[in-house]
């Protein structure tokens, strides 16, 4: 048995297939976008300074 067929018939591993499912990752990137956009907006209101 060749090399490439050892590697052919080797499972999947497991981060392999999350890179594969585009939902998922799609997903990951509105979670991770919106999760950066509302904490560095918490961040901009809480640092604002008083009204005179």
């Amino acid at each position: 048995m060749s090399e490439k067929d050892k590697q052919e018939n080797e499972p999947a591993i497991k981060w392999q297939k999350v890179f594969d499912n585009i939902w998922l990752l799609f997903l990951l990137s509105l979670l991770i976008s919106g999760v950066i956009y509302n904490a560095w907006g918490l961040y901009d209101l809480l640092h604002v300074p008083p009204a005179p």
